[in-house]
This record gives C-alpha cells, sequence and structure tokens, in this order.
C-alpha cells in the first residue's frame, strides 16, 4: 500500500504579493512614461519643424512684399510721367496747402481725383475738367485743405490712376 503523505503548503506572504503589483504597478508607470518621453520628443521635433518652416515662409513673404511695393512704385512712377497732369502745392493763407492740376495736355482732360487723409481716413472725391494746357485747384475754399501725407489719386479713362502723396515742403 501507498501511504500518501501531503505536506501543507505555507499560505503566501502578503508582503510578496503586494511587492509583485507595486513592481508591476512601476514597470507599467514606466512604460507609460517613456512612451509620453517619445511623443514629446516627436511633437517637439515637429514642432521645431513647423517654427522653422515657418520663419522662411515670413521670410519669402516680407520678401514678396517688398517687391511688390517697388514694382507698384515703378508702375506708379511710369504712370506719372504718362499722366499729362502736373500737381503744383502752395500755401494757403489760411495754413493748409491748395494744390493745382496743370493740364500738359493740348486738349481738354477729364480727371477724378480722390483726396484721402490717411491719418483719420477722411476722403472726398472730384471732378474736373481742365482745358487744354489749363489749370484747375483744389483747397480749403473747395472743401479740402490739403496737408503733407495727404495722398491724391488722380484718375482718368483713357490713362487710368496715378498716385501722388503731398510732399513736406510745397
Amino acid at each position: 500500500m501507498t501511504e500518501s503523505i501531503s505536506v501543507p503548503m505555507a499560505p503566501a506572504k502578503s508582503g510578496n504579493t503586494g511587492v509583485l503589483i507595486m513592481t508591476i504597478i512601476a514597470l507599467v508607470g514606466f512604460g507609460l512614461a517613456f512612451f509620453e518621453y517619445q511623443q514629446n520628443a516627436k511633437s517637439s521635433a515637429m514642432l521645431k519643424e513647423a517654427t522653422d518652416k515657418g520663419v522662411l515662409l515670413q521670410r519669402d513673404l516680407t520678401n514678396a512684399q517688398a517687391e511688390l511695393a517697388r514694382t507698384t512704385d515703378q508702375l506708379n512712377e511710369l504712370q506719372q510721367r504718362n499722366m499729362p497732369v502736373t500737381l503744383i502745392f502752395r500755401r494757403a493763407a489760411s495754413g493748409g496747402l491748395i494744390t493745382t492740376f496743370k493740364n500738359n495736355a493740348p486738349t481738354p482732360l477729364l480727371i477724378s481725383v480722390l483726396m484721402v487723409n490717411p491719418l483719420n481716413h477722411h476722403s472726398r472725391e472730384a471732378d474736373l475738367s481742365i482745358p487744354a494746357n489749363g489749370v484747375q485747384s483744389i483747397g480749403e475754399a473747395e472743401g479740402w485743405a490739403f496737408e503733407p501725407g495727404h495722398h491724391i489719386r488722380l484718375t482718368t479713362a483713357e490713362l487710368g490712376s496715378v498716385e501722388y502723396v503731398v510732399p513736406e515742403q510745397p
């Protein structure tokens, strides 16, 4: 006959179970921290790349705006040469400026004048019919006292538009 001997098992120590659980939690925490670290590194790299691209795009935009301004100035200069009108500025008794528009063409000229004060954004339009080789003036008596820095746009159906800025010294 065979006898069986049973050896009772020792109960598990609760301290070992706690250490095991804490070890698992620590490993999971380290895993999550490593994952977050990698995600942060990727995000930082992407942010740096986007920032670098933004700086390059801003530089390109600034260059394009400067080139547009130069081209616009050149076009305006060419249009001023084609516009047969000379602007003459003189001081008025009231202190403002009077602008005289001289038609240098041998034919009458119909022009639209847009006057703009860039400081307060006020503007006014006037239509002038200037006889051949004649002049017409706009000043305070006509409802607009020019000051240095004001903008004047002359427009004709045949020649298009040209812009002027009232100079500091007439």
